[in-house]
């Protein structure tokens, strides 16, 4: 085929490269872990199935509290018993994160945490079942509330402009005494659209404050049940919803515009720098600096970021050709599913994503590449179900140990779909291109990619490659199986990559990539 000179008319007809972009909630994620580590946090991160001990025991929630009704906690499955609990919860809150740092270190202790959280609320204009936290912690000799307010009016300040600042209302939270809701200012009108003739401030009613999140002195029974001692150390905690901030900062109204698909990047912040820290070692902290670069290097590419909710119906598996005893259909179940036609958690981003792409499709007529970064869920690890330590004390070793290895694996992967082209051109996309988004995501993280032919199903046969790095498999790509897209509403050709990044990142050098 004859290539088309720049600026040819065959050429001016071409439609315009697409522009990529991440996702507004990762960037503002990512501007508050900023915000902390210049402040000399350090990043720390946990699972998002966890032992029932760390997302209620550990915060001193008893076995009345409110939190554990199933209408507010998702509980996983046993999967020797249908319908009884295994033990573990997809987290109601990224609290446990804070749990595992006082356990596994001594004071001074300041970390910065922020991740997906999950409750069984239906979808509406500012609730959601997944959305994201960000929690900080200190514990420190001498700790008062006057340094919690200088560390929550220094965030505000940071994601909404100089000069805004919070207040705080009494309020009674389990993990902290005493406790308070966070109000911050107004970011859109700065408390000034109150009462006259003008009209009141659609954000905050007029009020000149809005509720953000909620914070508060440790309980001592928390920090004696994580090992630290409440008659030397003091600590403090705060949550806020990543989703609210960036609403509250843009003046959005339907959190449903953010979640569960690509947001416009118009709905968002703008990118923030890369932050000048070097991460030395292996951890939380290196490990999103990576996946930092491997989503910038994908946009750059093109492609738009996605967050999807991770539960499928189990259905889908035969939609992708999978045999009855691909592993892949061991997905872990919710005893309590908000959809109980998507009962299972997902063991592979391309369901949701690909459910994306559909419906991004759908929108116009216009080629159509997403790529996400997420948390895929094995099975269960067989170890029985975690134990129940007491609270109140540091539990021995022993008891930790069970209760770590309790906690299934739970990959962090990346995976990219595109439709190359609309259907009603008529032409093959160049599946080749999913391998070049394999190639670029593992190059950002350090990792140069070899392709291997192979059959693997939802990938068709003879435009599949396993993706290598030296030995060791990382993922694969290329175009979809023709049954496979017309079982889920996708134009023909369609692509796919999915590698498993921590697979990835364990491969590369400790330095920064």
């Amino acid at each position: 085929m004859t290539k088309t000179a720049p600026g040819s008319r065959a050429d001016d007809h071409r439609p315009p490269e697409p522009r990529g972009a991440r996702h507004p909630v990762t960037v503002m994620a990512d501007r508050i872990t900023d915000v902390f580590t210049d402040l000399g946090y350090r990043v720390a991160d946990g699972p998002e199935v966890e032992a029932e001990w760390f997302n209620f025991d550990a915060l001193n929630m008893g076995d009345d509290h409110f939190a554990r009704d199933p209408g507010r906690t998702f509980y996983v499955e046993d999967p020797a018993a249908p319908g009884r609990r295994s033990g573990l919860v997809l987290r109601a809150h990224t609290s446990p994160v804070q749990v595992r740092e006082m356990l596994g270190a001594s004071p001074p202790i300041r970390v910065i945490s922020t991740g997906r959280v999950f409750r069984p609320d239906a979808p509406d204009a500012t609730h959601s079942p997944v959305f994201h936290q960000a929690e900080g912690l200190a514990v420190d000799r001498r700790l008062t509330p006057a340094d919690l307010k200088d560390a929550l009016d220094h965030l505000a300040a940071a994601v909404f402009g100089d000069g805004v600042v919070t207040r705080l209302r009494p309020y009674r939270f389990a993990y902290t005494e005493p406790s308070a809701e966070v109000d911050v200012a107004c970011a859109v009108c700065r408390g000034t659209a109150g009462g006259g003739r003008v009209a009141p401030c659609r954000t905050c009613g007029g009020e000149g404050w809005v509720e953000w999140g909620g914070c508060g002195m440790i309980h001592p029974r928390v920090l004696a049940t994580c090992g630290v001692d409440p008659a030397v150390y003091r600590g403090f905690a705060f949550g806020v919803g990543v989703e609210r901030t960036l609403m509250l900062r843009e003046g959005l109204k339907d959190m449903r515009d953010i979640v569960d698909g690509a947001a416009s990047a118009d709905a968002g912040t703008a990118e923030p720098p890369l932050p000048a820290r070097v991460w030395p070692e292996a951890g939380p902290g290196r490990s999103r600096h990576v996946r930092r670069l491997v989503g910038r290097a994908l946009a750059a590419a093109g492609y738009t970021e996605a967050q999807t909710f991770p539960f499928l119906d189990r259905a889908v598996w035969t939609a992708f050709g999978l045999d009855p005893g691909d592993p892949r259909r061991t997905a872990l179940g919710l005893v309590n599913p908000i959809d109980p036609g998507r009962p299972a958690l997902r063991t592979t981003l391309l369901p949701g994503l690909l459910d994306a792409l559909r419906r991004g499709t759908g929108r116009n007529d216009r080629p159509v590449a997403l790529f996400e970064q997420g948390t895929v869920f094995a099975s269960l690890p067989g170890t029985g179900p975690p134990p129940r330590p007491p609270a109140g004390r540091r539990p021995g070793e022993g008891w930790i140990h069970a209760l770590l290895a309790s906690v299934p694996a739970q990959p962090h992967h990346v995976a990219a779909v595109t439709t190359a082209v609309t259907a009603a051109e008529g032409a093959e996309p160049r599946w080749e291109e999913t391998v070049e988004a394999a190639r670029t995501a593992a190059g950002a993280a350090g990792v140069r990619v070899t392709a291997r032919r192979a059959e693997r199903p939802p990938w068709r046969a003879g435009r599949c490659v396993a993706l290598f790095a030296g030995r060791t498999l990382l993922g694969h790509a290329g175009g979809l199986r023709p049954e496979t897209t017309r079982a889920l509403g996708l134009s023909p050709g369609a692509g796919a990559m999915e590698i498993d990044l921590t697979v990835t990142e364990r491969l590369t050098d400790r330095e920064q990539p």
